[in-house]
């Protein structure tokens, strides 16, 4: 970078001289560069107007689009309405024959559950982790005779470390063999009260440990050595009967069983294999697995054994097997299991049984609809009904968000084509305003229905009257109870206007789609002009600093050499004089 240094030898500023002569250049790149921006701004302005008029094109298409038929087709979609929505509910396809049905519930659907047989865990024994049974570690408190004692429950504590400690306050435990915890003085004459507010072991509430008449206290539920966390082949494992790795089947789904899965993640995978059709959770209290099917009706869960007798120490299945462990026989427990129930339930007077609570068309014979079954009926129901209908709802949705994308767009319009707005002078969308306002307030006379406008349906610009002598007629407003009415009366001259192809709607979305035709559309013949427009600025401003950068240049050597000349000059004079 060269350094210049300002009047050394003329004392003039010649530094300032160059920065004002350089200033006026760039008053030039200014107005280049705010011409830049104001087109950069027109550009957003046209996109948003764009995004404005592309949403009311997809508003107007909800409508129109049902020239595609299915879901597309909002006039033939049906609506099903229950009068009571308490007992059940109900959704109809455009192939639901518009009518009304009587419909009662007299039983639902239920699910088959299987238990074991029998408890399959071992009863708690001294050996017994206290931790396994799910007893935290804390305070007990005791009082016998009113005299208070307490013991602390520690990480390793068993069931015979917890009776040593009892003893040593005066108080025998013992476990029957159903595995109910008794708690009795030591002294008969004695008397015991087991708890307290500021105990912080859980053992009293998970037992539930209460007072008998004969002053003893009794568990309320059976301590059992197996839990959730068991590793089910372990010997200690807690069970009945030692558990053997391998497979077994429930549903259509194959489990299978190594020597690291526990209790609980067999379980998690059982209920999170969709195959399976069934949920499964282990009960502590009564030592026993329980499985609910996870389909309603009456129909068995398929519970196979397979190369592990799970199944049959859980006392679902009884296999005989092999010295090297294959089956022989095997046999599910029928009784093990509680069959569901099929619905039951009436349709015009007609009884009919379901397996599950969701009805489709085929077990109710009404086309196109699906019952939902929530509760029994009940005298006090009375009648309840089932109504298919169309769906004006569908209707009234997409109308709603017409009017607003409309009333968005217009008013987008009218801001930017104001005068000093950014696109005042656009004549082609003022153009396309006042086409869609014709369409709007206009009559379709190619209609042959009752309705030509769309005011006819309740879709109407604001009227002046008495109190309101002028009128916006560039805003909608919609009365959904007019719609109704017109709906009611001539559905099909409704959708003429609405959604046939040379109907109102149609008519504005070809007006539209022609302003966003690509290339030859409006919008993008617009937006191409702006760029080429941006790029010529763009290009002019680069060349400009170019110039002006020689220009400074050019000032700043012109300046230098006076400068050097005068200093020359300088030097010989001092030297004539001398």
């Amino acid at each position: 970078m060269a350094i210049s240094f300002s009047g050394l030898a003329s004392g003039l500023d010649t530094s300032g001289w160059v920065e004002a002569l350089v200033s006026i250049k760039q008053e030039k790149v200014t107005t280049l560069q705010n011409n830049l921006i104001a087109t950069q701004t027109k550009k957003g302005t046209l996109s948003a107007t764009r995004a404005s008029v592309t949403s009311l094109r997809s508003a107007i298409e909800k409508l129109t689009d049902k020239k595609f038929g299915g879901t597309y087709n909002l006039f033939e979609k049906n609506g099903a309405i229950s009068s009571n929505e308490d007992i059940f509910t109900a959704t109809a396809s455009t192939s639901a024959i518009r009518q009304s049905y009587n419909i009662s519930v007299q039983r639902l659907a239920t699910m088959t559950k299987a238990t074991s047989t029998e408890c399959v865990s071992s009863v708690a024994d001294d050996s017994t982790s206290l931790a396994n049974i799910g007893i935290t570690n804390g305070t007990l408190t005791v009082f016998v005779d009113g005299v208070k004692k307490c013991i602390s429950i520690e990480d390793g504590d068993t069931i015979g470390s917890l009776k040593v400690d009892l003893a040593s306050i005066g108080v025998d435990a013992n476990i029957d063999e159903e595995g109910i915890l008794t708690l009795a003085p030591q002294d008969p004459d004695k008397t015991i009260d087991v708890g307290s507010t500021t105990d912080t072991t859980n053992i009293v509430s998970l037992t539930g440990l209460s007072r008998q008449d004969d002053g003893t206290y009794k568990s309320t539920i059976a301590l059992y050595k197996a839990n959730a966390g068991s590793r089910l082949t372990d010997v200690n494992a807690g069970f009945n009967e030692q558990i053997t790795a391998g497979t077994f089947t429930i549903g259509n789904a194959t489990f299978n069983i190594t020597a690291d899965t526990t209790l609980s993640s067999l379980i998690n995978s059982i209920n999170n294999n969709e195959d399976a059709q069934a949920n499964a959770y282990w009960d502590e209290t009564t030592g026993k697995l329980n499985i609910t099917s996870t389909k309603e009706g009456s129909s068995y869960i398929n519970i196979e054994a397979g190369t592990s007798n799970f199944t049959d120490v859980m006392k679902l299945t009884e296999s005989t097997r092999d010295g090297s462990g294959n089956i022989l026989t095997s046999i599910m427990y029928t009784d093990a299991q509680v069959l569901g129930q099929n619905a039951e339930f009436t349709i015009n007077g007609t009884t009919m049984n379901s397996t599950t609570n969701t009805v489709t068309s085929d077990v109710s014979r009404i086309a196109g609809v699906t019952l939902n079954l929530k509760r029994v009926s009940t005298e006090d129901d009375g009648d309840t009904t089932l109504r298919i209908e169309q769906d004006s709802e569908s209707l009234k949705e997409a109308i709603k968000t017409f009017v607003s994308a409309y009333n968005d767009a217009m008013k987008q319009i009218n801001d930017v084509t104001a005068s000093g707005a950014d696109l005042q002078r656009e004549t082609s969308l003022t153009s396309l305003k006042n086409t869609l306002r014709s369409y709007a307030n206009g009559s379709n006379s190619s209609n042959g229905g009752a309705y030509k406008m769309l005011s006819e349906l309740g879709i109407s610009t604001a009227k002046a009257d008495g109190s309101n002598l002028s009128t916006d007629t560039d805003t909608l407003t919609f009365d959904e109870k007019a719609f109704q009415e017109a709906l009611d009366k001539d559905p099909a001259s409704v959708e003429a206007i609405l959604g046939n192809d040379n109907g109102i709607f149609a008519q504005m979305e070809n007006t539209i789609e022609m302003s966003l035709k690509a290339v030859s559309g409006y919008f993008d013949v617009k937006t191409s002009t702006l760029d080429s427009e941006i790029k010529k600025t763009q290009e002019k401003i680069k060349k400009q600093q170019e110039k002006i950068t020689t220009y400074r240049t050019q000032l700043e050597k012109k300046f230098s050499t006076m400068e050097t000349l005068i200093s020359q000059m300088q030097q010989n004079y001092s030297s004539f004089l001398s």
